[in-house]
């Protein structure tokens, strides 16, 4: 999860698996909250979902956490957008991170690592191509995956694979009828090369919003060009490779 504070920034927060029980159904999305008692570590993620930190706020048991002010001036949504027509300057680029090895002291020889991370990217545009859901088979069994093409106010159209549950995130059904323009915003997103061309990839922090009510969201919609119909693509196969890749 993100967490957007006061002073105008945001970091990217865990809580243990051990923890969800007790502190996931607590928090929601959009509401303001005061949280004391929790602990601020390096990352030891592969990818980082902000730019803001290299650090996370790790749930403890002792964290408390409260309902606060519901009127304070923090926006509900905090994005981090990147330009289409430059995400190929991120293509499988890698940060190398440092932090002290796990299981060892500050005092202790050779305690320091060097973690690769990808730097995760917000995107914004309208939907131009959406395919159906297929299956595909990876290293830890089967998922499904949908390919959708996006693109924003310069006409710069970009692939975009939404793999596991984010693909039941955007509904074909909706996203092709009406004449309007379809606005989503996908986020959390890992650039990566395919035949020498840069798509975008969906991770565990993506989250998708449909024509959520932005000042971004309102400038496509609110653009001159005439809407572009959604083309559905049906796949008419159930199962496909795991690539990962839109075509």
């Amino acid at each position: 999860m993100h967490i957007y504070k006061k002073q105008g920034n945001h970091i990217h927060a865990t809580i243990p698996r051990r923890l969800m029980n007790t502190y996931g159904e607590i928090l929601k999305e959009g509401v303001i909250y005061k949280i004391q008692h929790f602990e601020v570590a390096a990352t030891t993620r592969s990818y980082r979902p902000v730019t803001s930190t290299n650090n996370i706020i790790k749930w403890t048991s002792f964290t408390f956490i409260v309902e606060d002010d519901q009127n304070m001036p923090i926006p509900k949504h905090k994005f981090e957008f990147y330009p289409t027509e430059n995400i190929s300057h991120r293509t499988n680029k890698q940060d190398y991170l440092i932090g002290k090895k796990e299981g060892t002291t500050n005092t202790q020889s050779n305690n320091t690592r060097y973690l690769q991370t990808f730097q995760c990217a917000d995107v914004v545009g309208y939907i131009t191509v959406i395919e159906s859901k297929k299956k595909a088979t990876i290293s830890k069994g089967e998922t499904q995956l949908r390919y959708i093409y996006i693109e924003d106010e310069r006409k710069q159209p970009v692939g975009v694979t939404l793999w596991g549950h984010t693909a039941d995130l955007i509904d074909e059904a909706e996203a092709v009828k009406g004449s309007e323009k379809t606005v989503v915003i996908i986020t959390s997103t890992k650039v990566v090369d395919y035949k020498g061309e840069s798509q975008l990839q969906s991770t565990y922090a993506t989250k998708v919003y449909i024509n959520l009510d932005i000042p971004e969201t309102r400038k496509l919609k609110e653009s001159e060009d005439e809407p572009t119909r959604v083309k559905f693509v049906n796949n008419g196969i159930t199962e496909g490779n795991a690539d990962g890749h839109a075509k």
